[in-house]
């Protein structure tokens, strides 16, 4: 008798001993779980708020010119962001306020890298054909990315980064995207190229000042032939490339202040037949709007 109660206390104790364990893994079990909901809680990356009623861009923005307007440089200009994921930022306000102009000798100092659009700046009297250039028709920034071959208005064929890297320009004036940009639709991966190629000549060209030149205006009638070029897609996308220029440290032009008319329209007088590309008249405009819009030029200032 006394070992058969033996035995039951044995198993008894065995049962306890299994109903605790079951019962302190669940409390573990919770205890984790509570723990793991209270750090995502904690560390959960919070979502840009919708900008509620105009921003601090817009609020500034009274009139509908499409001039720069002007600004304490040294405010510290916040990128807002909508419920759709893009900026808030208006790129005629993240524009460089006018300067004192410089005289045409300091553009001898720089160099151009963009597409056709830049060409005419090579080409025309009225540009700038003794700065360097690395302008290469129909080019977008994953050429420069991605170290294509790109073949210049004489026929040489180069890679662009390789001839920015043996350069080493003081100055650097981007311009691109009209060539690439003609069919209407998403442009992120336009976007994400052009901060890589930031980066990209940022770190090879350390000692350059860079200037980031909104894609340029063009002709109503445009649209018809060209899908993706119409002026509220150009200023959403402008907009954009504003806040990345900001975002990297690069200095950003609007271009439109020069060449734009009152509607927001390439004038009419500046385009060429096929609306978008530029006369002689236009490159004039543009070269007294980068003559006025500088940073820090260095050399001696001369009547506009």
């Amino acid at each position: 008798m006394a070992d058969y109660q033996e035995y039951r206390r044995r198993i008894l104790r065995k049962r306890w001993r299994r109903t605790f364990a079951v019962a302190g893994l669940l409390v573990l079990l919770i205890l984790l779980s509570a723990v793991g909901l209270l750090w995502k809680h904690l560390h959960r990356e919070q979502s840009p708020a919708a900008v509620q009623g105009p921003t601090i861009f817009q609020q500034e923005l009274q009139s509908s010119e499409w001039n720069t307007i002007s600004y304490t440089p040294a405010r510290r200009l916040t990128v807002q962001t909508t419920s759709a994921g893009s900026t808030a930022m208006d790129f005629r306000l993240a524009a460089l306020d006018r300067t004192t102009a410089v005289d045409r000798s300091y553009f001898a100092n720089v160099c151009f890298l963009g597409d056709s659009l830049t060409q005419g700046m090579q080409i025309y009297s009225t540009g700038l054909p003794e700065a360097s250039f690395c302008a290469y028709k129909g080019i977008g920034p994953n050429a420069v990315v991605n170290s294509t071959t790109c073949t210049r208005r004489d026929g040489v064929q180069e890679i662009p980064m390789e001839v920015l890297t043996a350069q080493q320009p003081k100055v650097l004036y981007i311009l691109l995207g009209t060539n690439v940009l003609n069919r209407d639709g998403d442009y992120s991966s336009f976007l994400t190229y052009y901060r890589l190629m930031l980066d990209m000549i940022a770190q090879a060209l350390p000692n350059t000042q860079i200037y980031v030149q909104s894609i340029t205006p063009v002709r109503p009638e445009v649209r018809a032939s060209h899908p993706g070029l119409y002026k509220e897609r150009l200023c959403e996308i402008n907009d954009e490339l504003s806040a990345i220029a900001l975002e990297k440290g690069c200095a950003f032009l609007n271009l439109w202040e020069a060449l734009a008319d009152e509607n927001g329209d390439l004038k009419a007088e500046y385009a060429q037949n096929d609306g978008y590309h530029v006369k002689p008249e236009g490159y004039t405009a543009w070269v007294d709007y980068l003559r006025t819009h500088t940073i820090n030029p260095g050399v001696t200032s001369a009547a506009a």
